[in-house]
């Protein structure tokens, strides 16, 4: 061990001091997650994610520090507390460097300071930083999420959109900004959409798989914490530029990206700005499928989709991290992202609808678009954005941090067309040879491809416009209690908004067949011989988006207009409010043994307005508000045992929750007399809630490495799914279908997940250019209790959004500035959507994804990077079935991407 001593003189005063410094590199970097040893385990104390360490109420005198940080020689060092409080910065060597060894930055010494992180904190955690980011070719947060233990991701035009933690579905778990839950985009759901957040926006990843008293409660499988970039310790910049090409579209994407920052004023001021941009022209090839069975079990379709998407997608962030040190003590800070996600959207659908059982359907052509000044295609704006001041500081013998929030996510589509073209009672036979790719071919005197002999179905225009918005603050005060203890309490105050509004209108021509006329003039062949799900199917022929996009549908000389009143009822207004507070113990048992236990307190209350709409008046209208509120008693409790200073073993047990998705609660109701069917929201709706336990192992090998293991099981109460019950009696009548969401009964999932990374030094030193990451999940899911009329009996049921194994592997090598990274990921299928029986239940198939990239990089204080990635090289498509794997009720097919570029470091 190399032991630095420094000495602080001063005169004794034997009052109560507070020391507080930094740990940091030869480079002045921070080293969060150092463990700061004080006066022989006396005081410990972890450094943060800025490097920051603190103890209070330390007597005058000499006292002695003790820091180790996973790569880096371990320093023992001297500290006098005289009559004023102490900062001392603490900088470490790299032990490679003391021990003349030859540096490799490969991945794992990228991930160092993530690695340390992760080694420190009490509860189960993966933590993966930018650098470990950067080593995998992910362009948004979601899809670097797959690459984490635990973790399964669903997708979107080609690109992870949520996220599942630990075999629960995405609406089990929180994501968060700086510790802090953000909004959702989504109408009706709570899930955050992880594409929105460019990866290169994000200094690191934290998923806590078990949760701490003073964090949200609301996350059943765990909470993904995204921490922006700080302000840094000296000048930074950084640049990117790229570009790529996609199968589909046939097109070239950009990519930009820019950090600077620095410290002025005597470092008193740090400022960090960044600033992401992609344009990514990309599109899918899809379709789909409804199936059902006669009286004598016989397979059949009753609805048949071909489907073609073009797709622009552009994304923008910018984020802004400042503080201002007021002295070693004190200070305030402002953190600050905004997101930004345009899709462009062109689809174009043949459809047929209502099959009867000797092949006779309609067939529907469709083009979906928008107004011209959107690029005649559909635009849908997605945003997200989360600022929150805030400050630490000293009162005494408590420490302060405050925070005061505002975020707010939104979804915009203006102007969103859609022009439907019909011809009825057409002719054809079915090969259903095959299920997993059914195909239909038009019998003698029929067909499916546009002509002039369909007229128009449905000319329609709708605007959109959803906005969710928190403010919030929060209060958390520390104060050591003893010299193996401290205590942490406070409290958090959330107001919640989310309002859907839809307006939709349906257009008549005043000229009915001039403008049948006109429309099927400008039709467009959209059939490709490279249409991914097979050669057999074709797109066909379509009204093209220019002459939707060019359409005047206010002018009442045109066009009759007309409000559909039934498109409204999903409309709501909700209000939250989210009352918390907690109290947090933690205490250093024995010298190897740590504790941290507590409660949170989070009380709910709500208010919803929905609508009513009832085909027999045609008209909708808004329900009176309905309020309700409830509280949660959340306990948690975990042990850490560190067997030795590479080998640690934890154990915890909490309760969580999840809270229903806004559109479940809303008191709204859609009555369908003419077919006897109501679908109404359920405002009594009780939270689900889980019992968690935890324990997990944990081995760190001196070269920047780990390997883990560990279990966990989940007591979830009262989840919930949407229930279709047949001759339903409500109110006095009979309906014949009957939907209404439901806490559905309760489940037992048990788990099991397994990590490894490390280089390959341990077979012989000169494999240390080549190592291996990958992590395995298995989780075993079974529903109980099951409250769901016609399916109450039934045995063996998984829970939705739970597959049963997740894996991931990359072998890199990285030598002489050129890395290079074969990755594979797979997760298997599951469950998605419970039907009215097994036949009608839809499941998420299993993927394989396979990435390759490979980059260069050379320059001393310039470092310049020349990188290529080639993304989905086993062309996996989005695949929904049908109650057995053979029956295909979605296929999308993304093809490979490749991107391209070079980075620029100052």
């Amino acid at each position: 061990m190399l032991a630095i001593s420094l000495t602080i003189q001063g005169a004794d005063s034997g009052g109560s001091r507070l020391l507080k410094g930094r740990i940091l590199d030869n480079e002045h970097n921070p080293l969060p997650g150092a463990v700061v040893i004080l006066d022989g385990k006396a005081h410990s104390a972890v450094a943060d994610a800025d490097g920051f360490y603190s103890f209070s109420n330390l007597e005058s005198g000499t006292h002695r520090l003790n820091i180790s940080y996973l790569g880096f020689v371990p320093v023992s060092q001297a500290i006098v507390l005289a009559d004023t409080d102490v900062t001392q910065d603490i900088i470490m060597s790299d032990s490679s460097k003391e021990l003349n060894e030859v540096v490799v930055t490969g991945v794992f010494s990228g991930q160092q300071r993530a690695i340390n992180a992760q080694k420190s904190n009490i509860n189960v955690t993966n933590i993966v930083s930018a650098d470990q980011i950067g080593k995998f070719p992910d362009s948004n947060i979601g899809d670097a999420l797959k690459r984490i233990s635990g973790i399964n991701v669903q997708y979107d035009q080609g690109e992870a959109r949520f996220g599942q933690v630990r075999g629960t579905p995405a609406d089990f778990s929180s994501v968060t900004i700086n510790g802090s839950r953000i909004p959702s985009a989504e109408g009706d759901i709570r899930n955050v959409q992880l594409d929105l957040i460019p990866s290169d926006m994000i200094q690191t990843i934290e998923v806590n798989k078990t949760l701490m008293p003073d964090q949200d409660g609301d996350a059943i499988g765990g909470s993904i914490n995204l921490v922006t970039k700080n302000s840094p310790r000296r000048l930074t910049l950084n640049a990117v530029a790229g570009t790529g090409y996609n199968w589909i579209s046939r097109k070239a994407q950009m990519n930009f990206g820019l950090t600077i920052g620095n410290r002025f004023f005597n470092d008193r001021l740090g400022i960090m700005v960044s600033a992401s941009y992609n344009n990514a022209p990309s599109g899918s090839y899809n379709t789909e499928f409804i199936w059902g069975k006669d009286d004598a079990g016989k397979l059949y379709l009753s609805d048949y989709q071909i489907r073609q998407y073009y797709v622009t997608r552009e994304r923008q962030s910018y984020s802004l991290s400042a503080d201002w040190k007021f002295n070693d003590f004190n200070k305030i800070w402002f953190k600050g992202i905004f997101n930004n996600r345009n899709d462009w959207e062109n689809r174009y659908r043949t459809t047929l609808k209502d099959i009867t059982p000797d092949g006779v359907a309609d067939v529907r052509v469709q083009t979906k678009g928008g107004s011209h000044d959107n690029r005649n295609a559909r635009l849908e704006r997605q945003r997200t954005m989360d600022f929150t001041l805030g400050g630490e500081n000293r009162l005494g013998f408590l420490s302060l941090d405050w925070r005061i929030g505002y975020a707010r996510a939104s979804e915009e589509r203006p102007n969103e067309r859609y022009i439907d073209f019909r011809l009825k009672k057409q002719h054809f036979s079915f090969d259903l040879s095959n299920p997993r790719t059914p195909f239909a071919t038009p019998d003698e005197g029929s067909t499916m491809l546009l002509d002039d002999k369909f007229s128009l179905k449905d000319l329609t225009q709708q605007q959109e416009d959803i906005t969710e918005q928190d403010l919030k603050a929060s209060l958390d005060f520390k104060t050591r209690l003893s010299d193996r203890s401290k205590l942490k309490f406070g409290f958090k105050f959330v107001n919640k908004t989310k309002d859907k509004e839809i307006d939709y209108y349906e257009y008549t021509p005043v000229d009915k067949k001039g403008f049948n006329k006109d429309a099927l003039a400008h039709s467009v062949n959209e059939s490709t011989d490279r249409f991914m799900p097979s050669s057999r199917y074709q797109t066909g022929s379509f009204i093209s988006k220019q002459f939707l996009g060019s359409l005047n549908l206010d002018d009442a000389s045109l066009f009759e207009k007309a409000q559909v009143a039934e498109e409204l009822v999903g409309n709501y207004n909700a209000r939250e409010n989210v009352t918390a507070g907690y109290i947090r113990l933690d205490s250093r048992i024995t010298d190897n043994l740590n504790f941290t236990g507590g409660l949170r307190v989070e009380n709910t209350a709500l208010r919803y307005t929905g609508r009513i709409y009832d085909d027999e008046s045609g008209t909708v209208s808004k329900t009176d508000p309905e309020s309700s509120s409830y509280i949660n008693f959340l306990p948690s409790m975990i042990f850490k045992w560190d067997v030795n200073k590479d080998f640690m073993i934890r154990a915890g047990y909490n309760q969580s929750i999840s809270r229903p998705k806004y559109s479940a609660l809303v008191p709204g109701m859609n009555i369908k007399r003419g077919d006897n069917e109501i679908v109404i929201g359920n405002p009594g709706l009780k939270a689900t809630t889980s019992h968690n336990i935890d324990l997990n192992a944990e081995y760190y090998w001196k070269s920047i490495g780990l390997v883990s293991a560990g279990l966990f099981y989940k007591r979830i109460e009262g989840f919930i799914v949407d229930e279709v019950s047949f001759n339903h009696e409500y109110e006095g009548h009979v309906w014949t279908k009957f939907t209404q969401p439901k806490n559905g009964g309760n489940a037992n999932i048990f788990g099991a997940e397994f990590s490894y990374q490390r280089d390959f030094s341990f077979i012989a030193p000169a494999l240390r250019c080549v190592g291996l990451y990958g992590t395995y999940t298995y989780t075993h899911s079974r529903v109980t209790d099951f409250n769901f009329e016609g399916r109450e009996n039934e045995k063996g049921l998984s829970l939705p959004g739970s597959p049963e194994h997740t894996a991931n592997v990359s072998l890199y090598f990285e030598k002489f500035g050129l890395s290079a990274r074969l990755s594979f990921n797979y997760a298997s299928d599951f469950i998605d959507e419970m039907g009215a029986s097994k036949f009608y239940d839809r499941y998420y198939d299993s993927v394989k994804y396979m990435d390759f990239n490979i980059s260069y990089t050379f320059g001393k204080k310039t470092k310049f990077t020349i990188y290529a990635d080639c993304t989905n090289l086993l062309n996996q498509p989005l695949r929904y079935y049908q109650g057995s794997k053979d029956l295909t009720m979605q296929q999308e097919y993304y093809g490979v991407k490749i991107n391209g570029g070079i980075k620029v470091s100052f």
